[in-house]
This record gives structure tokens, sequence and C-alpha cells, in this order.
């Protein structure tokens, strides 16, 4: 499993899981992760399923279909030009292929978003937020990514009222 070192350089961590199923969770959340990391639209591409489905904080309903997820993503890389998404320790893996990471979100707001029909503009406002990466994997693909995070402690880090 891929971890992001205080010095930014990907490592690899130990896995809870050890049959199969896990080791191909495993081998497709490292190629997700490493894409995720290092901002590679084409990597992302190539691990998301056909079908993937994207739930982030981010957009308020969920993002469906590989091309959508890539776009999403390609999105939240113009508003936030330097995310990145260390793992505070080791994925868990279950049987069934779903992996869990506890994440930090870190970075700054550098482009625009929309919140509650209103639009800001990024100002470099940094953000770092604990959260949680879930991945459903099957046949070798992620199927469904989802982000969990306190979404009014992050907009609050970056100027934007939360109510």
């Amino acid at each position: 499993m891929t971890k992001a070192g205080t010095d930014g350089a990907l490592h690899e961590t130990p896995r809870s899981g050890h049959g199969e199923t896990e080791g191909r969770a495993a081998a497709a959340f490292d190629r997700w992760y490493q894409a995720h990391e290092t901002a590679d639209l084409a990597g992302l591409a190539a691990v998301l399923a056909e079908n993937v489905t994207v739930r982030s904080l981010f957009r308020p309903a969920p993002v469906q279909g590989r091309e959508r997820a890539v776009e999403h993503f390609k999105k939240t890389l113009q508003a936030f030009s330097d995310l990145s998404m260390p793992l505070l320790g080791p994925a868990g893996i279950t049987a069934m292929g779903v992996v869990l990471g506890e994440v930090r979100f870190v970075g700054h707001f550098t482009g625009f978003l929309t919140v509650r029909d209103r639009r800001y503009e990024g100002e470099r406002q940094p953000f770092d937020v604990s959260g949680a990466v879930i991945l459903h994997t099957g046949n070798d693909a992620v199927t469904s990514v989802r982000t969990l995070f306190d979404r009014d402690d992050w907009l609050h880090q970056i100027g934007i009222p939360v109510r």
C-alpha cells in the first residue's frame, strides 16, 4: 500500500488483508492513490471502472462514470491546485474489496468554488482537515470512491461562511 511520507515521497505501507480479493483491492488502491497524489489524469482513468461512482463533499451530488469522475478530479485540482491526501496509517482492506484509509486533506484554495449558489474565488487560503477515503473495488478497478471530512471546518478554514 502506498503512503505519502513527510518528505512527500510515496512509500509502501503494510496491508491488513491477505487473500486474493484483498490483494487485488490493495493493488487497485495503490494505483488510484498514486494517480491521485501525482495528479495523473490518465492513470486515474486507467484504474477507474467505466461505471464508477464518486461521492465527494466537494459536490452536492455523486459523479457517475469514468469520464465525469476524471473531469471532477480535474476541476478539483483547478480549485485546489496543491491538494494532497496523505495517509495517516495503513489502509484497512475487507474481504469484499473495500479499502478504508484515514487521511488528511491538505492544500490551498486557489480557484473557484460555488457554495449555496454563491461563487467564491480562492486567495491561497490553506486548509488541513482530517478525514477518510473509502474505495470499493472489483475486477482490478475502483468502482466507487467516497471522501468524508468535516465540511463545515473545511469551509471555515478557506474563509467561506458556514451558514
